[in-house]
């Protein structure tokens, strides 16, 4: 058989292989989408283990770019309060066979044997970072190397103390790579510093919605999903399909905890961080880097209108007041078949798991269509580096290795944990996921809990009067910001 036989039977194998893939991928490729996003992945339980692979691999494939290093079995210390998603998510003793405890364990497991490093994470009480800090800074003991703060409580403090070390002067840190959340980056920089910042090493904090599938089929509303990839997911349309579910079900012509509502949450600090979900940061920066109060009124008092109509409308949504003994257990969950949205903190969707409602996930929606992108403000605590820390090359390898491993393997992990499924296996969620921690922002006014904003405060007492909150309130905040910036850069 001559060689140019064989070279033309290849090539005539190669097309038809080529020839026969291409009509595979016709005919997987039949939705035609319109409103079934809430069911397409009923019907894609068999998809291509290559696919999925591929999926799977793309975090993999990012590399972190340290260099070989042994530090001889050194300790690295991790102070941390005893709060929030640092309870669940941080740490992990062992591997017990759970997918999150187990990718938070390999971790620390991975980088202590690629460097040869003890981590020791000590858990200490909630609001005292500080005190423990100045301690060792003041007797030159350098006891800690990381801490890992609240959203809001010591954070100013610690700044203008000198008790934190600019993450700017770390030589091996990479703020370029995936696992660094630019906004925290960008915002948290004061005066050319940066004391405090956030990688995917802690889990992002997020607040989301929560919405009941078989109530969207059952009154043939449109497709959540879809309105998200639209980009018409806004408060004004969650207003309208809230309002078409509504019911006083036991028709006594009151409305409680025995009826159908379009919307139901907690009345509390979720509503805190309304204008950043809407697009607008309540405290921004002048054209000398220095803090300013956003002074745009107009859109913070249509802000505040928009939520007044669908937040205290009683006969369209159900609130119940904080409860700090339980704060997240529903006065009327999504488990009871008559929510059909539900505002929750991201992080609480594994109280649903259990559940018998068939649930989906969306970004905070947007103030209207005109909004270049989904916001969701991240209540998470920030990374912060002691003052004292005395090898900046080895501080810096150890953090951008454990958020490059977080950033590969326990985001993945939290999706599964959120959602009960394996994550390339249900793709709506996958990619409302994605919209929610990409688009994770700070802001000035809740971080320095400065709270110009005020719009929570206003929606309690059911008033709309934006413009005289705002002019009661501005001078003082600004004042509280230029005394933080002012400090700030007068640090050596």
């Amino acid at each position: 058989m001559s060689k140019k036989f064989i070279c033309i039977m290849l090539i005539f194998m190669f097309l038809l292989l080529q020839f026969m893939v291409a009509c595979s991928k016709d005919e997987s490729n039949t939705n035609t989408g319109d409103n079934n996003a809430t069911t397409k992945n009923e019907d894609n339980e068999n998809n291509d283990s290559s696919q999925e692979t591929s999926k799977e691999n793309l975090r993999l494939e990012v590399p972190d770019d340290l260099p070989d290093m042994d530090y001889g079995g050194d300790k690295y210390a991790i102070l941390y309060i005893d709060w929030s998603s640092y309870q669940l998510y941080q740490f992990a003793d062992e591997e017990i066979g759970e997918v999150m405890n187990d990718a938070i364990y390999y971790r620390q497991k991975n980088v202590e044997d690629r460097f040869n490093i003890q981590i020791a994470p000590i858990k200490i009480n909630f609001g005292e970072i500080t005190r423990y800090l100045s301690t060792s800074i003041r007797a030159g003991s350098n006891d800690y190397d990381l801490a890992l703060t609240h959203c809001v409580d010591e954070l100013t403090g610690l700044m203008t103390k000198n008790y934190l070390l600019d993450w700017n002067t770390i030589p091996t840190l990479n703020f370029s790579k995936p696992w660094w959340n630019k906004d925290a980056v960008e915002t948290m920089s004061v005066a050319g510093k940066l004391y405090l910042t956030m990688s995917d090493f802690i889990i992002p904090e997020p607040n989301a919605v929560f919405f009941n599938k078989k109530m969207i089929q059952e009154y043939e509303l449109e497709d959540p999903y879809g309105l998200v990839r639209k980009g018409k997911w806004t408060i004004d349309k969650m207003y309208e399909m809230a309002k078409k579910v509504a019911k006083d079900l036991d028709g006594d012509g009151e409305w409680t905890n025995r009826d159908q509502y379009g919307v139901v949450t907690q009345f509390d600090w979720y509503f805190q961080s309304l204008a950043q979900s809407a697009g607008m940061k309540c405290v921004i920066k002048d054209e000398n880097g220095r803090f300013a109060i956003n002074a745009d009124i107009g859109k913070m008092q249509s802000i505040l209108e928009k939520y007044d109509r669908l937040l205290n409308d009683k006969t369209i949504t159900f609130t119940f007041p904080y409860n700090a003994a339980d704060q997240y257990v529903s006065l009327l969950p999504l488990s009871s078949g008559q929510v059909l949205f539900h505002f929750d903190p991201l992080p609480q969707a594994i109280r649903y798991r259990g559940d018998e409602v068939d649930y989906g996930i969306l970004p905070w929606p947007k103030y209207d269509e005109n909004q270049e992108k989904y916001v969701n403000f991240s209540w998470n605590g920030f990374m912060a580096m002691p003052s004292d820390v005395p090898d900046l090359e080895k501080a810096g390898i150890i953090i951008e290795a454990l958020s490059a491993e977080s950033y590969k393997y326990c985001v993945p992990a939290f999706y599964d944990v959120l959602m009960n499924v394996k994550l390339t296996r249900d793709e709506d969620s996958v990619e409302m996921l994605d919209i929610i921690y990409s688009s994770c922002v700070y802001d000035l006014d809740l971080n320095y809990a400065i709270f110009i904003g005020g719009l929570r405060d206003l929606l309690q007492k059911g008033s709309t009067n934006y413009v005289s909150e705002y002019e009661r309130n501005a001078d003082i905040a600004q004042g509280k910001l230029d005394k933080i910036f002012d400090q700030i850069e007068d640090n050596d």
